[in-house]
């Protein structure tokens, strides 16, 4: 699947930045398989701080304990109404004197990921939380930084491809020369499973008709 490889390294950062603080919030005696607290920090410390100013928190929780009104409750997503407790991720703009904050349903996020064999890879893990922390993240951006006159699905999961580039480009230098002999094999499996990633929430409409490309 091609994504979009445009560089997002700058030097531009303020001495007054303040980094979103990662906060844990599990309900019901859920327990993450893996440590997702570490990982969103290293992919927070990843993003340029000018993209995250103004984003207080990213809030790991989950959907069992929700109560019943919060997980009947509905948000939009292009053009449609999706239940919140069937979401992986929710951002919440600034409003009424509340910074912004992105709420991850970690149980969500990682049921289709931990079925896969390899899941207990670090790579294959931090490509789980990646996904989604990335997606809101760049509704942040769309929405404070670099508004946009399209889909705001579509923008988001654009900067979800340019920061999770970033951040696997300095965490796995490696990795880039070690898929090469893969990638046909990969592209062509990529497209031929993207309906089914498509159906089970894994990737985006947007990805979905990239991947065909």
């Amino acid at each position: 699947m091609k994504t979009n490889t445009t560089s997002v390294v700058t030097d531009d950062s303020s001495s007054s930045f303040s980094r979103p603080k990662v906060v844990c919030d599990f309900l019901g005696g859920y327990e993450p398989p893996i440590n997702v607290a570490r990982i969103a920090e290293e992919m927070l410390d990843s993003v340029p701080p000018k993209f995250l100013n103004g984003l207080a928190e990213v809030v790991l929780t989950n959907t069992a304990g929700l109560p019943r009104k919060l997980r009947r409750s509905v948000t939009k997503s292009r053009g449609r109404k999706v239940r919140k407790a069937s979401s992986l991720g929710l951002y919440h703009p600034a409003w009424n004197n509340h910074q912004a904050w992105i709420q991850i349903y970690v149980d969500n996020t990682l049921k289709y990921w931990a079925e896969w064999f390899w899941f207990f890879l670090p790579i294959v893990r931090r490509m789980a939380v990646a996904g989604v922390l990335f997606h809101e993240i760049g509704h942040h951006i769309h929405f404070t930084t670099r508004p946009e006159h399209r889909e705001r699905e579509d923008v988001a999961d654009d900067w979800k491809d340019k920061l999770s580039n970033n951040y696997f480009r300095s965490r796995y230098p490696w990795l880039k020369n070690a898929l090469r002999p893969f990638m046909p094999f990969l592209t062509r499996y990529t497209r031929a499973k993207a309906g089914s990633l498509y159906q089970s929430g894994t990737i985006s409409r947007h990805e979905y008709e990239k991947s065909k490309k």
